[in-house]
């Protein structure tokens, strides 16, 4: 999906608007009690949904979530707790390097905070964070080739570059998740 930047660069306003509208009684006013918490409203080109998080937030942490699931199937199969399909894993690496493609666009600035987990330093370090997502892309890509050869080896080696190139920006652009006792 194709967010364009005049929506995003709006969105302090369409925000601004929304709320006026739902204090001014307009005919959202019924939902007002749990406008952010529960549902999701389309005003000026904006939707709030996921908690709180602009439309923005909730596509890039739905396509972090995708790649996840694409990477556990993946990894099933270079692991050998699945037969080796390298169609699936030249499917899967592709998926992967088009979601980052897309992904860089998905972090306008002012996009951060509550409930996102992107760092400060996305935006602090932009040209960082994109040699990152780039470098992610590319090992995506190397995956694919190797997926698509029907090498197990290359695919295995393949991978967990790969897995090297999500661990190294998640270490510097997710903020930390607490520990759990």
């Amino acid at each position: 999906m194709n967010f364009p930047m005049k929506i995003i660069s709006n969105f302090p306003v369409a925000f601004f608007a929304f709320l006026l509208a739902l204090s001014a009684g307009s005919h959202l006013a019924h939902a007002q009690s749990n406008a952010i918490e529960n549902a999701a409203f389309l005003t000026n080109n904006i939707v709030i949904a996921h908690e709180g998080a602009a439309v923005v937030v909730k596509m890039r942490m739905d396509r972090m979530e995708a790649m996840g699931s694409q990477m556990k199937l993946i990894s099933a199969m270079v692991r050998g707790k699945k037969r080796f399909d390298g169609s699936k894993i030249a499917a899967a690496s592709e998926k992967i390097a088009d979601h980052g493609r897309k992904s860089s666009r998905l972090f306008p600035k002012g996009s951060g905070g509550k409930p996102t987990q992107a760092s400060p330093e996305v935006w602090k370090d932009w040209q960082g964070f994109t040699r990152a997502m780039n470098s992610m892309v590319r090992s995506a890509t190397v995956l694919a080739e190797a997926g698509r050869a029907g090498n197990k080896k290359h695919a295995s080696t393949a991978y967990f570059a790969l897995g090297k190139s999500c661990l190294a920006c998640h270490r510097n652009y997710r903020l930390k998740k607490k520990k759990r006792r």
